[in-house]
């Protein structure tokens, strides 16, 4: 028997080896380079929820204000469609005219869009004029 081993075989295991240490830090340097941009992104989602709820809050409070004195009694809502992802689906805007029942703002006449409306310009003005 003839056993001579192929001792260019190790030299050759160590510079795959070394390729192989070299991409695997590469892999491991763009890897934490994406979750680092990822939990940036989630940071900022949470901030953009954050900072839309309270300006939803205040101009929701406002155009309800706003509606009772423009139309001597009415009442105004701003809801999400959506409150678990308020981006996905939008907002709902629905107005009671003095002695009428609540309608979504499509359903209301002329006048009626404009004063809701109206109120709606107001309270947004109040939040960022």
């Amino acid at each position: 028997k003839n056993l001579k081993p192929n001792l260019t075989s190790i030299e050759e295991f160590r510079k795959a080896d070394a390729e192989h240490k070299l991409r695997y830090g590469e892999y491991e340097d763009i890897n934490n380079q994406r979750e680092d941009a990822r939990k940036k992104l989630d940071g900022l989602r949470q901030q953009r929820l954050e900072e839309f709820m309270d300006g939803f809050s205040v101009i929701s409070m406002k155009l309800k204000e706003m509606y009772q004195m423009i139309t001597l009694g009415g009442d105004a809502e701003l809801e999400l469609v959506d409150t678990l992802d308020p981006f996905s689906e939008g907002i709902n805007f629905s107005v009671r005219p003095p002695k009428k029942s609540w309608k979504q703002i499509t359903n209301l006449s002329g006048g009626e869009k404009t004063l809701a409306s109206l109120s709606l310009v107001f309270a947004l003005h109040h939040y960022k004029p």
